[in-house]
């Protein structure tokens, strides 16, 4: 009986054994792949998984209006849990992010999906974007679209939505942002208008190819979802949105779309801004999401990483380009610790 006894024991030992070796192994391939995607360097395993957000530069880019950022954190939560919770949170009137409204858009847009736009504050901010629209005409309005949207002022059908952005310049905005997202969903960037910028014509999906072309390890990871957005359609698609936000104390809209996609132990999300009426003409952000466990429960590893083509940045220098920077990861790191927040 003793004998029998000792030897159910040595196999129940050996289990035991080979499942911790096991999940070393998960653990140290969870560890490993982050290493290989980031560039970010100090950071350290258990002060991530204690809760800290580390954010800072990505590689330093040769596309003069470009800039990255990557970020990592821990969320403790499952991946799935993780990704329904980000599917449902926006940046919405949380202090400090100065995003005015958040808006969601049909699977095919309609002109009502923009109605929100009456409801914007009637704020400084607002009230700068107003007077930029008034003179949108004029050759430093301030206002990035094309020349055909800028000929359009004054002549939509729609408005009567009230508030500051009413009438005419709400009406417009309406327009606008209803015929980008009915391109985008018909064709994906390829079928964006061009924004005339200085004399040039600046497609959205080529700022994007620029940015991406200097992190070819990103591009490769993402790009069964970089292709969604090429193509549009809903392969991998969970939603569109729009957004009235404050940049340097003028409002200005924006356009993007969500694309996600489950893998082996985890998930990648890509969120893409493929138009901006002011701050940017493309920002694109990934996240990886790997499935680990702190403290015995599910918790979630991400790297996030932030790609931002704009106008502004390729008229600074220097300190003023540092700075721009430090600002950008400053609203990053501000809006994942609201996120962090709610997932506690």
């Amino acid at each position: 009986m003793g004998e029998v006894l000792s030897g159910e024991g040595a196999m129940i030992y050996r289990v035991i054994f080979l499942l911790l070796v096991s999940l070393g192994v998960v653990r140290g391939e969870v560890w490993g792949e982050l290493r290989g995607l980031t560039g970010l360097k100090n950071w350290d395993e258990g002060r991530l998984m204690g809760g800290e957000v580390v954010t800072g530069r990505g590689p330093a880019l040769s596309f003069g209006r470009g800039l990255a950022v990557e970020s990592l954190y821990v969320v403790r939560a499952s991946v799935g849990k993780t990704l329904e919770r980000q599917r449902q949170w926006t940046p919405e009137g949380r202090a400090g992010l100065k995003v005015w409204i958040h808006g969601g858009i049909s699977g095919r847009p309609v002109a009502e999906d923009f109605r929100k736009i009456g409801s914007a504050p009637a704020n400084g901010s607002v009230k700068a974007l107003v007077a930029a629209t008034e003179k949108i005409g004029e050759e430093h309005s301030g206002i990035y679209g094309s020349r055909e949207e800028a000929k359009g002022f004054g002549r939509s059908g729609l408005g009567g939505w009230g508030g500051p952005m009413g009438g005419v310049v709400g009406g417009y905005w309406g327009e606008v942002l209803w015929k980008r997202a009915e391109a985008f969903r018909s064709g994906g960037l390829g079928k964006q208008p061009g924004y005339f910028y200085h004399g040039q014509v600046i497609l959205a999906g080529e700022e994007l190819g620029r940015l991406l072309k200097e992190v070819p390890k990103v591009q490769k990871n993402f790009e069964g979802l970089i292709g969604a957005m090429h193509g549009g359609g809903g392969v991998g698609r969970t939603g569109d949105y729009w957004e009235l936000f404050d940049v340097d104390g003028v409002g200005a809209f924006s356009l993007g779309a969500v694309a996600e996609r489950v893998v082996d132990g985890g998930a990648q999300v890509f969120d893409l801004q493929y138009y901006g009426s002011g701050g940017f003409f493309v920002m694109a952000t990934f996240y990886q999401m790997w499935a680990i466990e702190v403290e015995g429960k599910a918790a979630t590893l991400v790297w996030r990483g932030d790609y931002l083509a704009s106008p502004i940045l390729g008229e600074l220098k220097g300190m003023e380009r540092m700075g721009s920077g430090a600002v950008m990861m400053k609203r990053i790191k501000q809006g994942v610790g609201e996120f962090l927040g709610e997932m506690r």
